[in-house]
């Protein structure tokens, strides 16, 4: 998630924390540590991906349980003294060094690093140069990183902020990129590309180039070296991603979205993002294989009731049995049936009769068989139009899962799904409210979930616009219009919002149906956010765009 140059920036950000008092250390699920220091937070975060070191706020931590390694950082620091913070070289690589007596007056040294390397990000705690425990043991030829053993850093590369321009040479049959990355600290590709665009030359090998292009990739070089000195971290987005960098980039496509004064905020900004982005893929996951289950259930439940159906359809003829046999005598039998003159066809029939049962008993049994069916018959329709009604709430639940990037979203789908019993200490604060747009005077209210969408045409005023995305999943929004009467701007900027918030997001021209609240109805029997309207009007419009709602609202 960071670079050698942005951990340049945290690092001396962290400055601020030095003679401080660590006084306690907390863990979030796995991955994620927290390091209480006196005045302010550091988080440390080893997930793939999130990897990174920043300044935060405090939590609330007392639901999670600290693992046997938070345990023993916690007996050896807790309550140390903070006396430097580095990093080492231009490397992700920094450390925390904390003074500590214990509890029998012995002074000790200990070195806390952070060792940020995508999948195989690690925190090792040491002392005299020996490993007392880490995150995660390292076993390679390359470098091992063992408890009990002495804890080596990475001196393979150089560090370009020491690096004069006189000095600087490229001379090896490696591609540009490659040299770089394995020459010098703290250079991503992103950085890599940069000094190729800067320089205008080719990822080719060095020894190719000419000594024009060489000069060009040197003064692109230390042009990144002078920017970091005199830059902000800014997010840039780039190929549909977020990027964090100290380096203002110069690429096609790399566009600048916000610069921050403090690294850490940039950090922590990118990384609540990143990290709901993450929680969301993964519960887009699992309820979409839960829903594809229920569905799979669902199916197989019409199936079987459609068959029993199929079988109630046939109790005339059972009727029609009873009344033949009724007027039979044991002289019609025929081993297992009985031979009847059938009066609504003139000719005579061969009625089935009940194994073990007289004609007589067999007439009853066909009677007592239609009498059941005739009174399931009905029961059975209905629990088919339920099925079929659940179906294609899940179908389009399952449309809605896919579409969906938001986690507050996603989490009201689980919600719905499996709904649980509300805790007398849950504060309905807990929960996201609607989403609320303020625009030209009027206030545009936006559901995140099915049960919100029918909440919000509950208590909504008769006299409010009403609008959905036509035909296909998405939320229900509503403008407030307290007696006034919102022009076309108004009823287009909302309609582009239930365009956003729909299944059609990434179409253009959508059709979205607007009317008033009281033509809303929802009949008995509709799974949530499923409505019916007259009376409406419709618009057709492109979905917003994020940028668009900070530009367009108020």
């Amino acid at each position: 998630m960071i670079d050698g140059f942005v951990l340049r920036k945290v690092t001396d950000e962290l400055q601020s924390l030095r003679s401080e008092r660590l006084r306690q250390i907390y863990q979030y699920e796995k991955f994620v540590l927290y390091l209480y220091f006196e005045s302010s937070v550091v988080r440390i975060c080893l997930q793939p991906l999130l990897q990174h070191v920043c300044l935060t706020q405090k939590e609330d931590f007392s639901d999670h349980h600290p693992s046997n390694f938070v345990m023993l950082l916690r007996s050896r620091l807790r309550n140390g003294k903070l006396i430097e913070i580095d990093q080492h070289e231009l490397d992700r690589i920094l450390f925390f060094t904390i003074d500590k007596i214990d509890e029998v007056g012995q002074r000790h040294e200990y070195k806390l690093y952070v060792e940020l390397f995508g999948t195989h990000s690690n925190l090792v705690l040491v002392e005299d140069g020996i490993v007392i425990d880490c995150f995660r043991e390292v076993k390679s030829t390359a470098r091992q990183v063992v408890k009990g053993e002495p804890y080596t850093l990475p001196t393979r590369s150089l560090n370009p902020l020491k690096i004069d321009y006189a000095d600087f040479q490229l001379s090896s049959f490696e591609k540009v990129s490659k040299y770089i990355q394995s020459t010098f600290y703290g250079f991503s590709k992103i950085l890599v590309n940069e000094i190729l665009h800067r320089a205008g030359v080719s990822d080719l090998p060095i020894s190719a180039l000419s000594e024009k292009e060489k000069a060009l990739l040197k003064h692109a070089f230390f042009s990144i070296i002078d920017d970091f000195y005199k830059s902000q971290v800014c997010v840039y987005s780039l190929e549909e991603k977020f990027i964090l960098s100290c380096i203002p980039l110069t690429m096609p496509f790399a566009r600048k979205l916000k610069c921050f004064e403090s690294p850490s905020a940039a950090v922590d900004g990118l990384y609540q993002i990143e990290s709901k982005r993450q929680k969301a893929k993964k519960l887009s996951e699992e309820l979409r294989k839960a829903v594809e289950d229920m569905i799979q259930k669902e199916e197989k439940l019409i199936e079987s009731v459609e068959n029993e159906i199929k079988e109630c359809e046939k109790m005339n003829e059972y009727f029609k049995f009873g009344e033949l046999l009724k007027y039979a005598s044991e002289s019609d039998r025929q081993g297992d049936q009985a031979l009847v003159f059938d009066w609504y066809t003139g000719q005579k029939v061969c009625i089935p009769l009940v194994k073990g049962k007289s004609v007589k008993e067999s007439s009853q049994h066909y009677f007592e068989l239609y009498k059941k069916m005739k009174e399931k018959l009905p029961v059975l329709k209905a629990k088919l139009d339920r099925a079929k009604s659940r179906l294609d709430y899940l179908k389009n639940l399952k449309k809605q899962i896919e579409s969906s990037e938001d986690l507050e979203v996603l989490e009201g789908i689980k919600e719905e799904l499996f709904p649980q019993k509300k805790r007398s200490d849950q504060r309905a604060e807990d929960k996201p409210g609607f989403r609320i747009f303020q625009y030209e005077g009027f206030t545009i209210v936006v559901g995140r979930n099915n049960k919100q969408n029918d909440e919000l045409v509950r208590k909504s005023s008769s006299k409010d616009i009403w609008l959905h995305a036509q035909g296909i999943p998405g939320a229900h929004v509503v403008i407030k219009v307290q007696d006034k009467v919102p022009p076309e701007s108004v009823i287009r900027f909302a309609a582009g919002l239930a365009a956003y918030y729909s299944n059609a997001r990434y179409s253009s021209n959508v059709p979205v149906d607007y009317t008033e609240v009281k033509n809303v109805y929802k009949p008995k029997g509709f799974p949530p956010g499923k409505v019916l309207y007259t009376n409406f009007s419709t618009v057709f419009v492109d979905p917003l765009s994020v940028e668009q709602f900070v530009q367009k609202a108020d």
